[in-house]
């Protein structure tokens, strides 16, 4: 059975990751966990009164299993409600492990923290199961009919594209931008055969567009996805190194703080 995460961070019904992760959980009979992660702030723990204050959060929080429950008994869904009290990147980390695909608000919503260091990207790349970043105002009904793939041969990718699969399989267009090279033949390992593979697991590739070869490859990849009206985007999430993802910049932080459509990363 699929499962999923569904990272609930305000417990509203109008959160696009609560609607998006239910709809998506109907249409793939999966099961869907609600997580709210109590956050614990270790600095502060000596301040008086951190304590009870975090001891009352946690239990309005678990006081909203019945609003979980009810929301998957009206999707027809089975599904489970947990609250962990915890510092909250390693807490989502470790719990998404366990599901095959975490659903979350895509944070570009000019948080308090810089993009690339909010919690929902440093989760990411703290070995996270792959995530569906979702943006405000997303339909809840979400159901991507134009898919665009960001290709570039590594295993974040293909771990991004594994994951896509039952999107895939719905969806009505399908391209890949291809960005794998081959520079050093017979010293490094060849592109992944993606074309073999998608077609082995049924899915038709509309095109192989050309992925520009330049530094602004977060920029052009979102101008590729708007050319074709995609209304999802799956990418690995890549880049030199991880500090300089999370701190210089990069690819998968252009894409993060800059997209509009739901994206689908893994790393």
């Amino acid at each position: 059975m699929l499962e999923l995460l569904v990272n609930v961070e305000n417990m509203r019904d109008d959160d696009p990751a609560v609607q998006i992760g239910m709809a998506l959980a109907s249409r793939h009979n999966a099961f869907v966990t609600g997580l709210n992660i109590i956050e614990v702030i270790p600095s502060t723990m000596a301040i008086p009164d951190v304590v009870a204050v975090l001891e009352s959060e946690e239990k309005d929080a678990r006081a909203r299993d019945v609003w979980w429950l009810d929301k998957c008994r009206s999707h027809g869904v089975d599904g489970a409600w947990e609250v962990i009290r915890g510092v909250y990147v390693p807490v989502l980390a470790r719990r998404s492990c366990m599901a095959d695909l975490t659903v979350c608000r895509l944070p570009n919503g000019g948080g308090v923290l810089p993009s690339g260091m909010d919690y929902i990207t440093r989760a990411l790349f703290s070995s996270a199961s792959p995530m569906l970043l979702v943006p405000g105002g997303c339909p809840s009904s979400f159901r991507p009919t134009r898919i665009l793939v960001a290709w570039n041969s590594t295993q974040e990718a293909m771990r991004a594209l594994r994951a896509a699969l039952p999107f895939l399989h719905e969806a009505q267009m399908v391209c890949l931008a291809d960005g794998s090279t081959n520079e050093l033949p017979g010293v490094a390992p060849p592109p992944l055969p993606v074309d073999a593979w998608l077609k082995r697991q049924g899915v038709r590739l509309h095109a192989v567009l050309d992925f520009p070869g330049s530094a602004r490859v977060g920029e052009a990849l979102l101008e590729q996805a708007a050319a074709m009206q995609a209304d999802m985007l799956v990418m690995g999430a890549w880049g030199h190194s991880r500090i300089n993802e999370l701190i210089l910049g990069g690819t998968t932080r252009y894409v993060l703080q800059h997209a509009k459509l739901p994206v689908l990363v893994a790393h």
